[in-house]
Order: structure tokens, then C-alpha cells, then sequence
């Protein structure tokens, strides 16, 4: 699954997404995700870069969302 996907995904479930100022030297740029009062880190990357499985799975479990709902039979490995 692309990154583009995934964050329509947890958009869809409602997720709001601050992003961060990147700076330079400080490591990668993030974006948090908020959900019901739980938050995650997302690593900005391209919207058309695969995303890590073992990340989604772990975006999904700090929002308290089923992972196996992702699109994608990949997502289901």
C-alpha cells in the first residue's frame, strides 16, 4: 500500500493529522495523527512510496483501529 492510501484510510476513520516543521538536522518529517484521544507518529515520505507493513500495524494499534480493514491484500499477509 502507498502512504497516499493509507493516510485517505485513516482519514476516512476520522483521524486528524498535525504536521510538523521540518528542520534541517533534526531528522525526518512527521506528521501526527490524533484519533479519540490517541495519538501516532507517521514519517512523511512520497505519496506514491510503499509504506512499511510493521508501520501501518503500528499507526493502527496506537489509534485503536483494526489493521486488517486495510485495503489491499498485501495489507493481509
Amino acid at each position: 500500500m502507498n502512504s497516499e492510501t493509507f493516510r485517505n484510510w485513516l482519514a476516512e476513520r476520522g483521524c486528524r493529522f498535525d504536521h510538523h516543521e521540518e528542520q534541517r538536522g533534526k531528522g525526518q518529517a512527521a506528521v501526527t495523527v490524533h484519533r479519540e484521544g490517541r495519538t501516532a507518529q507517521l514519517r512523511l515520505i512520497g505519496s506514491r512510496k510503499p509504506i512499511n507493513l510493521e508501520t501501518t500495524r503500528a499507526v493502527c494499534q496506537a489509534l485503536a483501529l483494526d489493521w486488517s480493514e486495510l485495503p489491499g491484500p498485501e495489507s493481509r499477509a
